[in-house]
């Protein structure tokens, strides 16, 4: 199964993703997206959701699920059974606690084997970091640069491979995105 977050990023099954990116790129994807209505999503936030009301919950066969500690995310991730699993990246699970970052960056990585895992924030942090070096690719999507570039400007996304490029994969700029 394919699911297109974004016209530049399409996502896979058996894949852990990360991705940075604006607030209303995230919901245009998730809320104009008819793949979504057809497979399980499950959508999971910490103590604050930046996206959960903007949602159209009538275009989405979602589930809500709310971590409050890491170590409620490990155990929602272990649990799960969608087809698609959705994480809102919420820094203060990490407060005091930032060895479990890497713990629910491994869980990610698992997860991704049996569905598609996305993990998003609009800013990253350390922890948000650490979780990304399990990730199969990171995508940072940012206003356009050059001439007209600014509010409204079209999102272009740069893609990072955290244990380098597929083999199947020899270049990005047909795309216009570059690698960090």
């Amino acid at each position: 199964m394919e699911f297109d977050l974004h016209p530049a990023i399409t996502l896979q099954t058996g894949t852990f993703n990360a991705v940075i990116a604006p607030e209303e790129a995230i919901l245009a994807g998730i809320n104009d997206n008819r793949v979504l209505q057809r497979f399980l999503f499950l959508y999971v936030s910490g103590n604050y959701s930046r996206l959960l009301s903007g949602i159209n919950r009538r275009s989405v066969n979602i589930e809500v699920r709310r971590a409050f500690t890491a170590f409620q995310l490990l155990q929602i991730l272990r649990e799960s059974y969608h087809t698609i699993l959705f994480v809102e990246h919420d820094p203060s699970l990490y407060d005091g606690a930032e060895e479990l970052a890497e713990q629910v960056g491994h869980a990610l990585k698992e997860a991704g084997e049996r569905a598609l895992v996305v993990l998003y924030t609009p800013r990253p942090d350390q922890s948000f970091e650490k979780m990304t070096r399990f990730a199969s690719r990171v995508f940072y999507l940012a206003p356009g640069a050059g001439p007209g570039a600014g509010r409204g400007a079209p999102h272009r996304p740069r893609i990072r491979y955290p244990g380098g490029a597929p083999r199947e994969q020899t270049t990005l700029e047909g795309y216009g995105t570059g690698c960090r």
